[in-house]
């Protein structure tokens, strides 16, 4: 995995001689190898410059003939590119029958020889997670690609006919034409949600490129293309059956796991003892060559301890087992690193623990394979219930609906109230979007203002196009499209990337997504089980006493750990002076939203807005203002 950044405009005030110094921001993505390539071309009497930089950790081909920015043979195609393309050997072999011909065994000079020989139709013939930059010299011009999930990221800014990008914010950051200007929808969102929901970034002119989404620079402009949506149902044959769901989800995703073994460097598995990392182990163990390395971490919180379910299924499956116990100064530590590691705010409080089992798991290897996807997949999370026993109240009449969201307001704050208070509208994606976030609009709109209490438009968007007419499986739509790349596999990627450790989640091969979105909600809940083809698949391999529990999500005891640091942050970032300075965030809502969080929900509300709060504060402090390096 890599990072890569770039910059192309005017050859007078591009700033390409900043390229290097935006890819050092990345140096942690690829700590193997460094490289930059510049061109000059002219348009229309105008003076172009394109520049491309790109760091390297060696995963495939380990010599330097995997070098980046890598070009082909004639010099008209050069790409940087982050990724893993799973059938690049297949890819290899159909392009060398075309006659096109290689020097190295890496994946990157296939993805160059593929784009020579189909343009951007190559890129639906790739199966793996990618965000590359493609500098085409024949037709003069810059193609930026995101993989069709959103597995890995690319962040662009087009400022003055200056277009920059790069795998994270910090690189464009370290462009001369950035402006450092906070957009008021994204905080919103974030203060929402606990984290910056795409295409927006928290800063208003820099946008992230959507997952299937590329972007084409040609005579000066730019558009973006879908090459590939979710929303847009490919071929799929549903299965007749239960049992068929299960046969074909095994061998799917067994294929998927197989794909993601094949690495020169050391490979291993994250292990939670849940259902979807465990199918994963478990997969993964029959179809390794040697032993499996697994990876696990604990609190000595039993609500939070996920270390005894892990090392039971490691001991059934024979893993080579490695957990840590968290301490709590340890999670403090992390914690105030978090606006470090990540390029905005980012609220989602899983982030310190995978930011441990990351750095622990590099310790031993370079790759590990993760559970992540499958609740967004097969309908996991506990939403989706609270959602099927909404939907018949919003085929009441109107008065009826109008008195069941008054009577909402008796409720303690959360996401069933705010899904009831949306009653009103008898708009089932505004009542699916309230259960995704307990805070209100008019909390939110205290906080930030107006403008930034609307629902987010991509969720609503995605729940509506979904190709389902269940109200469940829309949601799961709109959690994969949303959710699902700027939280969780956000989350993921910093966190392994800021240790240079590659993470892999073949539950996310397109495949399985596709064969997923197809399935009838009763073969996904079959028999009063979320998951339940997951589980099948799994409950063939690992006993099901091993694996099955009450499910809580990859977290911590924030409130316990933190306890003194809520509150010494509380004061340093939070102080009504210090908000009225900054003008982000208004002083009076930020007190009275937290009065009545800690009223209405409790302390555990009232610590989760007080937690994004805190992000949003301390990020801002260390990139832009009192704690930013000198």
């Amino acid at each position: 995995m890599c990072g890569v950044a770039g910059v192309l405009g005017p050859r007078e005030g591009a700033g390409v001689d900043h390229v290097a110094s935006m890819t050092r921001r990345l140096s942690h993505r690829g700590p193997d190898d460094f490289g930059t390539w510049r061109r000059f071309f002219s348009r229309d009497g105008t003076a172009f410059e394109v520049g491309l930089g790109h760091t390297r950790l060696s995963i495939i081909d380990l010599s330097p003939a995997g070098h980046q920015p890598m070009s082909s043979a004639d010099g008209l195609v050069t790409i940087a590119y982050n990724g893993e393309i799973y059938n690049f050997r297949e890819l290899r072999d159909e392009l060398a029958v075309l006659g096109h011909h290689f020097v190295s065994e890496c994946d990157t000079e296939v993805l160059i020889e593929a784009y020579r020989a189909w343009g951007c139709d190559a890129f639906d013939r790739l199966n793996g997670m990618f965000a590359f930059a493609l500098w085409d010299q024949g037709r003069e011009r810059l193609v930026l690609v995101r993989d069709r999930l959103g597995i890995k990221p690319l962040y662009y800014r087009l400022v003055e006919g200056v277009l920059s990008f790069g795998s994270e914010l910090g690189a464009l950051r370290a462009h001369p034409t950035f402006r450092a200007e906070i957009d008021p929808i994204a905080l919103g969102g974030f203060v929402r949600h606990g984290f910056v929901a795409g295409p927006r970034t928290i800063y208003r002119d820099t946008r992230r490129l959507m997952p299937g989404e590329l972007l084409i620079w040609e005579r000066g402009e730019i558009r973006t293309e879908t090459w590939w949506s979710l929303l847009a149902p490919e071929p799929c044959t549903p299965p007749r059956d239960f049992r068929e769901a299960v046969d074909a989800l095994e061998a799917l995703l067994g294929d998927a796991v197989e794909r993601r073994l094949v690495s020169d460097v050391p490979l291993g598995a994250f292990l939670s003892g849940g259902v979807d990392s465990s199918a994963v182990v478990a997969l993964m163990r029959e179809r390794a060559r040697g032993a499996v390395r697994t990876f696990s971490i604990g609190f000595d919180d039993p609500a939070y301890d996920e270390a005894p379910y892990a090392r039971r299924v490691a001991e059934h499956l024979k893993t080579d087992h490695t957990e840590l116990y968290v301490r709590s100064r340890e999670a403090v530590e992390v914690a105030r690193e978090l606006p470090d590691l990540y390029d905005e705010p980012f609220a989602d409080a899983s982030a310190i623990p995978t930011v441990l089992l990351s750095r622990l798991t590099r310790t031993h290897v370079t790759v590990a394979l993760s559970g992540d996807g499958g609740d967004e997949l097969f309908g996991g999370y506990d939403q989706y219930r609270k959602l099927r026993r909404l939907q018949p109240l919003l085929a009441l009449p109107g008065p009826l609906r109008a008195i069941l969201a008054g009577a909402a307001h008796r409720l303690p704050a959360g996401r069933v109230r705010n899904g009831l208070l949306r009653l009103r509208s008898a708009d089932p994606a505004l009542v699916a979007h309230g259960l995704v976030s307990g805070l209100e609009d008019d909390t939110l709109a205290a906080l930030c203002g107006r403008e930034a209490s609307s629902p987010n438009p991509v969720y609503l968007d995605a729940y509506r196009r979904a190709p389902a007419s269940d109200a469940v499986q829309r949601a799961m739509f709109a959690d994969a499209r949303v959710y699902l790349p700027d939280d969780i596999l956000t989350k993921v990627d910093r966190a392994s990337m800021s240790v240079a450790l590659e993470a892999r989640v073949p539950i996310l091969d397109y495949r399985v997504v596709r064969f997923a979105f197809a399935l009838p909600l009763d073969l996904v809940w079959h028999g009063g089980e979320t998951k339940a083809p997951l589980r099948a698949v799994l409950h063939r391999r690992v006993p099901r006493e091993l694996v099955e529990r009450p499910k809580h999500g990859f977290g911590i005891p924030i409130a316990k750990l933190l306890a003194r640091e809520l509150g010494e942050w509380r004061e340093r970032y939070l102080a009504p002076a210090r908000l009225r300075q900054e003008g982000h965030l208004a002083p009076e809502g930020v007190a009275r939203s937290l009065t009545e969080a800690r009223w209405r929900g409790g302390a555990t509300e009232e610590t989760e807005l007080l937690w994004r709060l805190i992000c949003f504060q301390r990020w801002l402090a260390r990139h832009h203002g009192s704690d930013a390096p000198r």
